[in-house]
């Protein structure tokens, strides 16, 4: 089971996360996708122009297979939220094509690259996100 660090950026590197209404859905977004598609993510982080997991691959859910489903499955879910954004971004287009991935060989390499993905917002500058809670939902049902 290959260990994976991926991060994608958001179309022409847009600073989309910035706003917490955006961030907050896709942080509650993600882990459904994640889930629903049966992804093995062992940490994410969310920044404002990019997303960063540590996930696992296997010979019969390849990354690529995995990161068609996220990245196509949260653009989906984003747009169904925002409608309006559609034409701000790209036409439609949430995420730039293609992806980073590093492969993670060693449990040391493991451990640096999950604190690192998870230190993140913090070596940015940025401030945590927000709490999630159910009052925060501004339509769930949508995704």
């Amino acid at each position: 089971m290959p260990l994976q660090h991926v991060n994608f950026h958001t179309w022409r590197n847009r600073p989309v996360f910035a706003q917490p209404e955006f961030d907050g859905m896709m942080r509650r977004c993600l882990p459904d996708v994640l889930g629903s598609r049966g992804v093995l993510c062992l940490a994410w982080e969310i920044m404002p122009t990019h997303v960063h997991l540590v996930v696992a691959d296997f010979p019969d859910f390849s990354l690529p297979a995995i990161m068609k489903h996220v990245k196509g499955d949260t653009s989906r879910a984003f747009f169904a939220c925002f409608p309006d954004l559609r034409a701000d971004l790209g036409d439609g287009h949430l995420w730039r094509k293609g992806y980073y991935a590093a492969a993670i060989s060693s449990h040391r390499q493991y451990l640096a690259t999950v604190s690192y993905v998870k230190s993140n917002l913090a070596a940015a500058g940025l401030a945590p996100p927000t709490s999630l809670t159910a009052a925060d939902d501004r339509d769930s049902a949508a995704w």
